[in-house]
């Protein structure tokens, strides 16, 4: 009786499919691009793939998207009405893709040992989950002190990276196939209008790319057939002692994950209060530990992605989605709990799925743009820097893989005397997304001409390149080049504060 009055008309708006079939996309993009990669690409075992991964993140979602409904239903009922739109909610596009290429790719690579690589990316994951509950209560400190310019630039730098670029390139791995949809989903966008009356373009999209799969071949019965071998129940389980394991060889990776999840519940921050300004005011903090408790219960069950509030409220508050499309969301991710996402992978390549995350950081990187003032543009471009050469490293390393061998192997002087800049890509892109937001908000207090506390971000930015946090390949004390770059970033400190006072002595 309960489930019957909560689907009843209130709760679903005219634009709830469209919303479903939007976040859907959004999220089963994800879902193809982790089986995607780790099981198609990589290799990694059925076992970790279907068995513990893709349950955890059916489990910390569902239950996500059940309690962001409730808090929808809540609210209306708080306020008496029924045209709440509940906030949408998933696995996080960025790290995705971070957690994938930065740490469970690599660290597989290197040992060949997937439950290894799974382990550190599980308490990767769950460290996450409490830097998003801490971020409930320090929120509202840190954006005092980290200019949105920075915070949102360092986003949109990750967002065209590791989703767009990533993504246009896997396109054209299969332009028969992929490269139609990718044209499409961008006529759409620009459109404001379905393709075919009725249907939403999402769907449509799918549907183009997946009938073009079939008729060029790119998809068979035959392989359609083998995926049906996995299509069983597979039971989420607890993993604590797994957590405890990773946690002990996470430190190298904190770089990564300290500063993308500062971002992710920043970004939670920013959905929820985007929220309030068009009339659905969620309660903040409730929310965002709401999210973190998702993250870490995701980990606990054995998914290493962090949960998060996505964007897009307000385009769904606009096309008049109510609560309904979450709840309808959350039913989808049973799926997760019987290998479906493979068999689907069958039906609609990856190659065609993977072009609704090059909309979605095409996006994140325009809306980004839009809502910053014009002097401040300057931020995404400093912000692209390390993680482009985070991107450019990570290439390097497979390109040699592939050719049974490592830089270490060939040795650095071989890369000079060919002009290979390759020792200045690596020293850029370890600690990437943490150098990255720091320039950024560097950067941005420059412009601000807020000498002082553009001093004060040199200083840490030396502090963190002293202990090898960032431009090292591992944690220690005053690394070879992260020594000489700490004493850099000292002096350029104590430039900015000697600037700050003489200001300061000026105005006076």
């Amino acid at each position: 009786m309960i489930g019957l009055r909560l689907l009843r008309n209130p709760y679903f708006g005219k634009g709830e499919w469209e919303a479903f079939f939007g976040l859907f996309g959004d999220v089963f993009s994800k879902i193809a691009a982790i089986v995607g990669v780790l099981y198609f690409a990589e290799g990694f075992p059925v076992e970790v793939v279907m068995g513990k991964i893709l349950p955890g993140i059916g489990v910390g979602s569902l239950i996500g998207c059940f309690i962001y409904f409730c808090e929808a239903y809540f609210l209306g009922r708080k306020e008496n009405r029924f045209d709440v739109t509940a906030l949408p909610f998933g696995i996080s596009s960025t790290q995705v893709f971070a957690w994938l290429f930065l740490i469970l790719v690599p660290i597989y690579r290197q040992t060949g040992d997937a439950n290894a690589a799974w382990q550190i990316a599980l308490a990767a994951c769950f460290v996450g989950g409490l830097i998003e509950i801490a971020g409930a209560f320090i929120s509202r400190i840190l954006v005092q002190y980290i200019p949105d310019s920075a915070l949102l630039g360092n986003m949109a730098a990750g967002a065209l990276i590791w989703l767009s670029f990533n993504g246009f390139v896997t396109v054209f791995q299969a332009p028969e196939i992929g490269v139609l949809p990718l044209f499409l989903i961008i006529l759409a966008f620009k459109m404001k209008k379905p393709f075919l009356r009725g249907v939403p373009n999402t769907l449509t999209i799918l549907l183009a790319g997946s009938a073009l799969a079939w008729i060029t071949g790119y998809c068979s019965v035959s392989s359609m057939k083998e995926s049906l071998q996995f299509f069983h129940l597979y039971l989420p389980s607890v993993y604590f002692s797994d957590i405890l394991v990773g946690l002990g060889k996470i430190g190298p990776y904190l770089s990564i994950v300290i500063p993308l999840q500062i971002a992710n519940f920043i970004a939670t921050m920013q959905a929820v209060q985007g929220a309030a300004i068009i009339g659905d005011a969620y309660p903040l903090k409730r929310s965002m530990v709401l999210d973190g408790i998702t993250t870490v219960l995701s980990s606990v069950t054995g998914s290493p992605f962090p949960t998060t509030v996505y964007y897009g409220h307000m385009g769904w508050k606009k096309i008049e989605a109510r609560s309904g499309y979450v709840l309808l969301m959350g039913c989808t991710y049973i799926t997760c709990f019987l290998g479906l996402p493979l068999i689907i992978l069958q039906i609609v390549p990856y190659e065609v799925i993977v072009v609704l995350l090059v909309f979605i950081g095409l996006t994140v990187a325009s809306e980004v743009a839009d809502n910053l003032e014009r002097e401040y543009s300057g931020v995404i471009f400093i912000s692209l820097f390390p993680i482009l050469a985070q991107y450019i490293n990570n290439i390097v390393n497979d390109v040699l893989a592939v050719a049974g061998t490592s830089v270490q192997e060939i040795g650095m002087s071989a890369f000079l005397d060919a002009s290979v800049m390759l020792s200045s890509i690596q020293v850029l892109s370890y600690g990437a997304f943490a150098s990255s937001l720091l320039y950024a908000v560097w950067i941005a207090y420059v412009y601000e001409r807020n000498f002082v506390l553009a001093g004060l971000t040199g200083a840490f930015l030396s502090a963190l390149s002293a202990i090898g946090f960032i431009h090292s390949e591992q944690l220690q004390l005053l690394p070879p080049k992260g020594g000489v770059l700490a004493a850099v970033y000292l002096a350029i400190a104590m430039i900015c504060l000697v600037i700050g006072r003489r200001e300061e002595h000026m105005d006076v």
